[in-house]
């Protein structure tokens, strides 16, 4: 170990003493790694973006569960019976089991009118469950949402959006606690939450009213917490179909957008790999000048290497010595590289901002500086393996008498 950091000692003195040459020489690599961790880094900064715009409008965190209507027999499909249906009992269960890695709702949705005194407004009625503001974007103005409690107790709640307040003649800041009939039964205005002017009409209800007005199968919802955490939850959940359903999980449908998330994935991978090696044959033309810059050492110190063998240096101690240096020359050209290519991206990303406003941004990884270092190593290995080998070989009475 003292011999080989002699030998990067060496090393950086020799390029001390030819700055200019060792530069030129070694340029192949800078503009090479740095071409590389521009790539990198726009392309994790690319897969951050994308991820970030896929979960605003796709919810990546979400798993559904819902009973099948039908199953193919012989090709053909037909309808299941004694179709299994997911009560509100099961949810609150569920929520028990799943409580420490995701979000909880049971829900399910239909067009219905309701009425208050002469103003009748057709609206889209949603049962939900406590957890549903986990699940919706809404902004509650006033009010509250539907509790653990009004499902249980099987309240005539409601929370409705401002526009329904307006076609039932309501004023929006003072409907809490005003009521309006649906099917004949009264329903108490508990939250009111704001939407835009094109939005659909919702009214949430307690699905346990919802179920107890009119036959349905609701859909077991799953946020969860980690994205990361999906695949394990998936196989939790089969598994907890199997034990709560006596028809088992292959009686329903358990999907998420984790698909849809790797198809991103391999595609971002797909470009960086591409781009990784064309950017790797400039690293191919940086170690071919490192290799140059070596094979003129040896013929610049062919005098020194033949004093060495004869004073006792071994073949493996030539091969040791220039390995380093080889090594050496290319970590400093790397780690040049690494520092043109962060202050490229720095420069770079700002300007793409200011002429597409996506508002995109680099993402450097420790993961990208450890492979930055390996192609260092490698490079300096395979490229400083012949001049190695050609100084070591050198006879010492030839290698002396060389001016």
């Amino acid at each position: 170990m003292q011999y080989f950091l002699k030998s990067v000692v060496i090393a950086l003195h020799n390029i001390r003493a030819n700055p200019l040459h060792t530069f030129l020489s070694t340029l192949g690599i800078i503009i090479g790694v740095a071409s590389l961790v521009a790539i990198l880094a726009l392309g994790d900064g690319l897969e951050q973006t994308g991820r970030e715009q896929l979960a605003n409008t796709t919810s990546l965190n979400i798993i559904t569960v819902s009973s099948n209507a039908y199953k193919t027999v012989d090709d053909i499909r037909v309808r299941v019976e004694n179709r299994p249906e997911i009560s509100t009992e099961h949810a609150f269960e569920a929520e028990e089991v799943f409580h420490q890695k995701a979000f909880i709702e049971l829900t399910d949705r239909r067009t219905t009118q309701i009425q208050k005194d002469d103003s009748v407004s057709a609206v889209y009625l949603q049962g939900i469950m406590h957890q549903t503001k986990e699940f919706v974007n809404d902004s509650l103005r006033h009010g509250r949402f539907i509790s653990a409690q009004d499902v249980k107790d099987e309240k005539r709640v409601a929370v409705v959006s401002n526009i329904i307040t307006e076609k039932l003649g309501l004023k929006t800041d003072e409907a809490i606690g005003e009521s309006f009939t649906l099917k004949g039964e009264d329903f108490e205005i508990v939250g009111i939450f704001d939407v835009k002017e094109n939005d659909l009409p919702f009214v949430y209800i307690p699905i346990s009213v919802y179920r107890s007005q009119e036959s349905s199968f609701p859909t077991l919802t799953l946020k969860a917490l980690l994205a990361e955490e999906i695949p394990a939850i998936e196989k939790e959940i089969e598994e907890w179909l199997d034990e709560e359903f006596e028809q088992g999980s292959d009686a329903f449908s358990v999907t998420s957008n984790r698909a849809r998330v790797e198809q991103f994935s391999r595609g971002i991978l797909l470009f960086k790999l591409i781009m990784g090696a064309i950017t790797g044959i400039s690293v191919l033309v940086g170690g071919i000048g490192v290799m140059n810059v070596l094979l003129i050492s040896v013929t610049e110190r062919t005098k020194e290497i033949g004093i060495r063998k004869a004073t006792g240096a071994k073949k493996k101690d030539i091969i040791l010595q220039f390995m380093s240096e080889s090594i050496t020359i290319s970590l400093v050209g790397s780690s040049l590289g690494w520092l043109l290519g962060i202050i490229g991206v720095t420069i770079f990303v700002p300007i793409v901002n200011n002429m597409s406003g996506a508002g995109f941004s680099a993402a450097v990884r420790i993961e990208t500086a450890f492979l930055i270092f390996i192609l260092a190593t490698v490079i300096g290995v395979v490229f400083g393996t012949y001049p190695a080998w050609r100084a070591s070989q050198l006879d010492p009475i030839d290698a002396i008498r060389h001016e």
